[in-house]
């Protein structure tokens, strides 16, 4: 049986498993439930009982997608201040890069003037 991503044919053969069979009173086993086809956000299973052989159907199961919100992927070094402060800026571009490069490339030995200044207590 092959491996589906995030678990969810998984959890289709638990929900099954607790059912029983309405023709030898036995539950189903994982055995008995065989994915027939995938879909995004679908699975078709065919359900049968190993025991006596009765099938109880073809089942067509809508699965939750758990990325269905656009998480963005920050960087794992951010802290949560970070994230707070920066997640909802847009991403840095190419040019953005470029003008870094060239103000970076054109500073003089006065850099430091371009720091903010330290309050001292």
């Amino acid at each position: 049986m092959r491996q589906v991503p995030g678990g969810s044919f998984q959890a289709i053969q638990e929900y099954f498993q607790q059912k029983s069979c309405r023709y030898c009173s036995n539950l189903f086993s994982a055995e008995g439930i065989k994915l027939l086809r995938e879909e995004p956000g679908v699975f078709v299973v065919r359900v049968t009982c190993q025991c006596c052989g009765h099938p109880l159907g073809v089942a067509i199961v809508g699965a939750a997608n758990n990325q269905s919100k656009k998480e963005k992927k920050l960087p794992p070094e951010w802290t949560r201040k970070d994230a707070n402060r920066l997640s909802s800026l847009p991403p840095i571009s190419f040019d953005d890069v470029l003008a870094a490069h060239e103000f970076f490339s054109q500073l003089d030995a006065g850099w430091q003037r371009h720091l903010p200044q330290q309050n001292q207590a």
